[in-house]
This record gives structure tokens, C-alpha cells and sequence, in this order.
């Protein structure tokens, strides 16, 4: 047996996660949850998970030090947090008076816009979807305010760190 734990960054949120290896699977706990599942690569990027009766396929891309795992089709962006950026592990930076600037996690073409200019917004709701890798990752915002200024359009291809969108905080 063997012991691993993470702090990890899903989707914009600080998970403690801890991973066990036992008896040919895997045994994972996040807070209160524990999952049994069985292993198997596929390939460099696919998995097969064995949860109980069901079987799900899992599709992994890397991304400099962000990984895109993809699950029964919903999209996930995964990292290690770090202590220097405005919101651990991502790109989004602090903007005078306390707004925000919502960036793009890697290179992709934007294919939808959730929000329009002037639109409250509330912590965590999408604001962009980017697909990138043949994945769609949904860009969300990590405060509650209103959209200053959207940088992008659907079709439009961006770089990494792209600012695509500007939050300012909700007026109190």
C-alpha cells in the first residue's frame, strides 16, 4: 500500500485530496467522500475507471503544469496551487479597485460567451467556454461583481494568459 496526498486545484477550488493504492485499484478520499475504483491505462491520455458496476473513461491533456482531465464528457482543469497568483493556481490577476481579470488557462478557440457587458455575475459562474485540446473548459469567475469589458468573441483564437474578461467587484 502506498499513501499520497495533494492539494489540489480544481476548477478554481483548493482540494485536499489523498490517493491509496490497494489490492490493484485505488482507493480516494476528498473531505468525506471515498472512492474504490480500479485502474487501467488505455493509452498516454485515456483511463479506464472501475467504479462498483460501471466503467467511465477518462481523457487526460497536459498543459504546461495544468492538466485537462475530461470524465464522462465533463471538464475539468487540475494544478497545484500557488501562493503567488491572485487565485491559487490560475492566471486571473487583481485589477485596480479591486476588480478582476479573467484569463484563459492555455491556448484555444473561444466558442461561446456566457455573460455580455454590464451583467452581474456571481463567484464561480462561467464566463467563457474555451476549447482547447478537443476539450471545452468552462473559464469562471472567482468573485461576485459586474462585466467591465469582454475582451474576446466566439471563434476567436487566444494564447495563454489572454485576458478575456474584466470583473469589478459588485458595488456594496
Amino acid at each position: 500500500m502506498s499513501l499520497a496526498e495533494f492539494d489540489l486545484l480544481l476548477d478554481g477550488d483548493v482540494r485536499k485530496i489523498s490517493v491509496e493504492a490497494r489490492d490493484g485499484g485505488l482507493v480516494v478520499r476528498e473531505g468525506g467522500r471515498v472512492l474504490e475504483t480500479g485502474v487501467r491505462r488505455i493509452s498516454a491520455n485515456e483511463l479506464r475507471l472501475r467504479v462498483g458496476d460501471r466503467t467511465v473513461r477518462i481523457f487526460l491533456a497536459r498543459d504546461g503544469d495544468r492538466i485537462c482531465v475530461d470524465v464522462g464528457g465533463r471538464h475539468y482543469v487540475v494544478s497545484e496551487p500557488r501562493a503567488e497568483a491572485g487565485r491559487p493556481g490560475e492566471a486571473d490577476e487583481r485589477a485596480g479597485g479591486g476588480g478582476l481579470r479573467v484569463k484563459a488557462p492555455m491556448p484555444g478557440k473561444v466558442t461561446k460567451l456566457a455573460v455580455c457587458e454590464g451583467e452581474e455575475v456571481r463567484r464561480n459562474q462561467t464566463l467563457v467556454i474555451v476549447e482547447a485540446m478537443k476539450m471545452e473548459n468552462e473559464i469562471k469567475t472567482s468573485i461576485d461583481g459586474v462585466v467591465a469589458k469582454i475582451h474576446v468573441a466566439a471563434g476567436d483564437l487566444v494564447d495563454a494568459e489572454k485576458i478575456l474578461v474584466e470583473i469589478e467587484p459588485k458595488a456594496a
